[in-house]
């Protein structure tokens, strides 16, 4: 009956490490710099990208990656087509799946946008919300030029 438990005991132990093991070997294959080619860094986060056109459409689809110790709470993302003069058309608006990020917590974002004119750029504007005991600007908004550009936001 001992030798059962025993047995029993390596056995479950065998199975809890390989799943362990395979839990920790997933962040390093998404992490952000080997599937994307842009960046944009706040103090906060990074955001890394990557455009493709589609039949009709431009998707963009990236990751949110938080670089500090603060948490960042209700991340928005918007993509929007600049007409003359900075004025902005067409635009795709969505929200982090995941209402907080913490510290080096990764979170996945994908915007479609259906261009009215060929030629325009694209531009990414971002906001978050910070703990206001950092200091500073609790709700920064920031903006990215050109982001489908394959020249602009490389790293």
């Amino acid at each position: 009956m001992t030798m059962r438990l025993s047995a029993l005991a390596c056995a479950g132990l065998v199975v809890s490490g390989c799943a362990t093991g395979g839990m920790q070997a997933e962040p390093a294959s998404v992490y952000p710099p080997r599937l994307y080619e842009q960046r944009v860094s706040t103090n906060e986060v990074s955001i890394y990208w990557r455009c493709a056109q589609e039949a009709d459409a431009v998707r963009v689809e990236g990751v949110v990656q938080n670089t500090k110790g603060s948490r960042v709470k209700f991340m928005e993302l918007e993509v929007a087509e600049a007409e003359a003069a900075e004025r902005y058309g067409a635009s795709a608006r969505v929200a982090l799946p995941d209402v907080i990020l913490g510290p080096n917590q990764i979170s996945p974002f994908s915007l479609a946008l259906r261009p009215a004119g060929a030629g325009r750029r694209l531009d990414l504007f971002y906001r978050y919300e910070v703990d206001a005991a950092m200091g500073g600007d609790t709700r920064p908004h920031f903006r990215a030029l050109d982001v489908c550009n394959p020249a602009q936001h490389r790293f």
